[in-house]
């Protein structure tokens, strides 16, 4: 992923931030990772929002990209303003890994061949690379959290990386 272009949703920039892991995600690509416009307002407008956006403002490993028309294939699917940015950027700039968690963003992915990755495929990554000694214990937070998690993807995840 070194050379790879990543967009980030709302999501994965909170509950990555909540379990200490907000570099992470830099760290995979030696590019700046793109928030789009919409998705920053969304972190935001959350709880502890105001410190993760600035945290984001004062991180060179992202870069906040505004927002671009959004294609109807992708509005058909009525997801949230980040998700639709996030996709939409992916529409105009093939080749972008999209970095997100809602379901129906993932299968509206799918359809468009966009490639993507969840929080939980940042933890095992950051595990593979050795960030950390053990994914278990960062999806538990995660959960703590109040990152709804099901127990066969917990149990998939954590048997990817021997644990």
């Amino acid at each position: 992923m070194a050379s790879e272009r990543l967009i980030v949703n709302a999501s994965p920039l909170i509950f990555l931030t909540r379990v200490g892991g907000l570099d992470w995600i830099v760290r995979l690509t030696d590019a700046a990772v793109l928030v789009p416009q919409a998705v920053l307002g969304e972190v935001e407008a959350g709880d502890g929002g105001a410190a993760i956006a600035t945290r984001i403002h004062g991180d060179a490993g992202f870069f906040i990209v505004p927002d671009v028309p959004v294609p109807a294939v992708v509005t058909a699917w009525d997801l949230g303003a980040g998700e639709t940015q996030v996709l939409a950027h992916c529409c105009h700039q093939p080749g972008l890994i999209a970095v997100f968690d809602d379901k129906a963003a993932r299968q509206c992915a799918g359809g468009l061949g966009v490639r993507m990755l969840g929080t939980i495929g940042v933890v095992l990554v950051a595990k593979r690379r050795g960030w950390i000694p053990h994914a278990r214990q960062v999806v538990e937070r995660l959960q703590a959290q109040g990152m709804f998690l099901s127990a066969d993807l917990i149990a998939a995840a954590l048997q990817d990386v021997g644990e």
